[in-house]
Order: C-alpha cells, then structure tokens, then sequence
C-alpha cells in the first residue's frame, strides 16, 4: 500500500487496490518522515476506515484534521459496539456525525455546560437497544477520558445511532420518537393502565409504532384491504378498534396522513395483545 495523501503525523490515505476507492489509515506517527507515494509501514496501521460515499470520506479526512485523534478513536469504538449489539448496518454519516458530537459534547463536558435532553424519556422507552449503548459509550468514556457525562448524553448518542440505522434525518428521527410516545400516551389514558416495559408484547407494540410513526412523519401511504378483517375487530374488540380510532384521529390532525383501515386493524390486534396481558 502507497500514501494517497496525508491528513497529519498520525493519519494518512490510501487507495485500495481493489475496489479504487480511498481508505483512512491510522496509526501513531505513520506519517513521520513519510511522503506521497511511499510506501506504508504496516506495522504502524492501528484503524483502517472505508467510506464508501464520497462525500462522508472527505467529510470525515476534513474532521480528523480539527479534532483530537483519541476522539476518533473513541467514536470508532463505540460505532463498532453498536454494530455488534444492535446488529444493524450503519449510513456512512455516522462516522462524521457521531465523531462530531462526541468531540463537541466531551468539549462541553469539560467545560462544565451539561444539555439536557428533552427526548431523554421518551429514547429510554422507545429505544432501549440504543440507549443501553449509550449508556455503554458515556461509560467507555468516563473510563478512557476520565469525564463524566449525564445521562441525556446517553439519550444523543442513541438519537445518532437510530439515525444513522434508519437513515433519515435527525428531525425525523426525533418526530418519530415523539410521535410513538403520543400515540402510547393515547393508548396508556384510553385504557388507564401502567405499560410493563420489560413484556414482549410491549415491545412487539412499540416495534410497530416505530414503523407506523415512520410512514406516518416521511408520508408513506399503504393502502392494505382488510375489509373483512376490519369487521371481525369492530365486533370482538371493540375497546382496541375505539382506541385505534382516537389515534386516527389525533394522528389526522396533527400530521395530515391518512391511516388507512388496514394499519386501523393491526394497531388494534397489537393492542388486544399488550392490553390483554396487562390486565391478566
């Protein structure tokens, strides 16, 4: 492998042989005495990163130049973390805006000026995956960087990662996390019960909610007969179908989006499910 270009002492580029695209390399003085062209010591590679977009590659080459090494390093760790616990493939954005983030946020840390995180409550139900890796990242922090961060730090750090999965916007990613929990508060009133966050069919509700409120915030119509179907729920689960109508009507107000009979049915078959176990 040959220098491409170099960042500074510790970062340098290259081009890959087989797919021509341009990889980062880090390592502790790889660059030391080294110029374009010359051949890369090997035994100095300490992080390899292939960014295939473009864009984010250059992006991420003009970040690593304004921010300490061991904050890329650190982001890097949590990253591959999050891949491993959440098994999802991340947008390649997430190694600029995660990277980003967590330089401003340990800045703001050390600095003494904590954020609060509005969204906190509603990542710590919704998205407990992520947030359990945030909770993980602001620990591998502490412990690499001796500087404590609160919680709603966790909560960003899970926003980014469900961000990046999903690959919306972070406005998006945040008006579907608001969205899911007006519509269980609807649900939580209507029924006037307590959600048991740790059952499976809390979860199996929330997982759909996610997907509903996704069509719901980017305006994805589907159009699904259940005709038949719709009928048997009016008559066997008439408290659910009731509920299902007050989310209709809350969600057709407030966003403009047509919910069709057949997302009607299977919001009330989730419900059925969560509301029967709760009240056993």
């Amino acid at each position: 492998m040959k220098i491409e270009k170099i960042l500074n002492n510790n970062v340098i580029t290259t081009i890959d042989e087989t797919t021509g695209l341009e990889k980062v390399i880090m390592g502790r003085g790889i660059a030391f005495k080294m110029k374009k062209g010359f051949k890369i010591d090997e035994k100095k590679i300490e992080k390899v990163f292939l960014i295939e977009n473009q864009n984010e590659n250059l992006k991420f080459q003009r970040l690593i130049n304004e921010i300490p090494l061991r904050y890329v390093e650190i982001s890097e760790k949590i990253i591959s973390y999050a891949k491993q616990k959440l098994d999802v493939k991340f947008d390649d954005h997430i190694y600029v805006a995660l990277t980003d983030h967590l330089a401003f946020a340990i800045k703001r840390s050390l600095s003494g000026i904590d954020i609060k995180n509005h969204l906190l409550w509603e990542v710590q139900r919704i998205h407990k995956k992520e947030y359990d890796v945030g909770l993980w990242a602001i620990g591998f922090i502490e412990e690499k960087l001796g500087v404590k961060m609160l919680e709603d730090e966790a909560g960003f750090i899970a926003l980014h990662l469900i961000n990046a999965s999903i690959g919306e916007s972070m406005e998006d990613t945040m008006n579907i996390t608001t969205t899911v929990q007006e519509i269980l508060n609807i649900v939580k009133y209507y029924f006037a019960v307590e959600f048991d966050e740790n059952d499976i069919s809390y979860d199996r509700l929330v997982t759909h909610l996610k997907y509903f409120a996704k069509r719901i915030i980017l305006k994805k119509q589907v159009e699904e007969d259940e005709e038949i179907l719709l009928e048997l729920i009016k008559e066997k689960y008439k408290k659910q179908y009731d509920c299902a109508l007050k989310i209709r009507t809350y969600i057709e107000k407030k966003h403009e989006y047509r919910i069709s009979d057949g997302e009607i049915v299977y919001l009330s078959l989730h419900l059925h499910r969560v509301i029967s176990r709760l009240k056993r």
